[in-house]
Parts: C-alpha cells; structure tokens; sequence
C-alpha cells in the first residue's frame, strides 16, 4: 500500500497541431515534400533500424502514394553505418536520414507525419510512440516488452522480428484513410 505506480507521460507540447501548416514547415525547412513515415530514436541494434528500412524498401511498391522514410536521430556510428548502407543500396531518394532535430521541431514531424514507427526489439518504456499519439499521428511498433502496454489498443503492434509484418503493416496503414 506504499507503493504507487506512475507511468511517464508525454510533454504538453506533443499535442495535435494543424497537419497541414506542419507539413508546409518540414517541406520549407527540411526540404521532405512527399508523405512520409516517420522514426524518432536511437541507432543501436536493438531499435531494429536495419529491420525498418528493409520493410519500408519491401512495403513501397505496394503503397498506392510514394512514400518517404523519414529517420531522426543524433548521425553518429550505428547511425552512419545505416546511412551508408542505405547509400550503397541507392535507397536515398526514398529514406531520408535528417540527423538530430530540436525538441521544438519534434511535435511538428510528428503531426507532419502520416505515420509513426517504431519496431524496438527492445524498450524499457517507448515513450516516442505515446508522443506520436499525443499528436494525433497513427502508430506502427512493436508488440513485445513494455510497449503493449504504452500503446493498448490505440496503434498497430507488430513482431519486430518479422520483416514481412512489418511491411503489411505500413501497407494496410497507409493504402487505407480509414
């Protein structure tokens, strides 16, 4: 009884904002005109980039609009390594890798954004899926750890270890408004 469990929440900034004014900032200062996918995190190995990327490559024929890749994070050794593989593949005019971005810019990618996702093998929490939601933003992450439990019944889970699920799962999100 001495015991109380309190999750995180997102910020107060993560909220809904006009989509299309967002989208006009990340085209004007970003230089991202098309739709796009959109991953905020880390690099490491365990936030299954190398697993996204391939999925998207996989998914982007199916999508009825051409989709982009946008992925956000600090470019620095998993990071690099990730960008120079997609580089050597020619995946670049479809995967956007557009480094560390200010927290103020965070909310309007998100809205911006015609989808999250975040296929982590492994979290301790997930809190960019919950800021996704907060804005209003459709999310696609993974089914295992705390995850579930971050996102209930309010986004796409999927197996991070299945590419294939991973790829229906952008294809179902965006080929359908509803």
């Amino acid at each position: 009884e001495k015991i109380h469990v309190v999750p995180l929440a997102a910020d107060v900034i993560f909220r809904p904002l006009d989509k299309n004014q967002c989208r006009k900032i990340v085209k004007d200062e970003l230089n991202i005109s098309r739709p796009f996918l959109l991953y905020i995190g880390g690099f490491s190995p365990r936030k299954n980039l190398r697993g996204l990327i391939n999925a998207f490559m996989s998914a982007f024929e199916s999508l009825r609009e051409k989709h982009q890749l946008v992925i956000v994070g600090a470019l620095k050794d998993e990071g690099m390594d990730l960008l120079k593989e997609v580089t050597e593949k020619n995946y670049q005019e479809h995967i956007s890798f557009i480094g560390y971005q200010q927290e103020s810019m965070l909310p309007i990618l998100y809205n911006a954004a015609k989808a999250f996702i975040y296929p982590s093998l492994y979290e301790g929490f997930g809190l960019p899926p919950l800021e996704a939601m907060s804005c209003g933003t459709p999310v696609i992450t993974s089914s295992t750890t705390s995850i579930p439990e971050v996102i209930a019944q309010e986004g796409i889970l999927i197996n991070p270890y299945k590419e294939e699920e991973i790829a229906e799962a952008m294809v179902r999100l965006l080929n359908d408004e509803d």
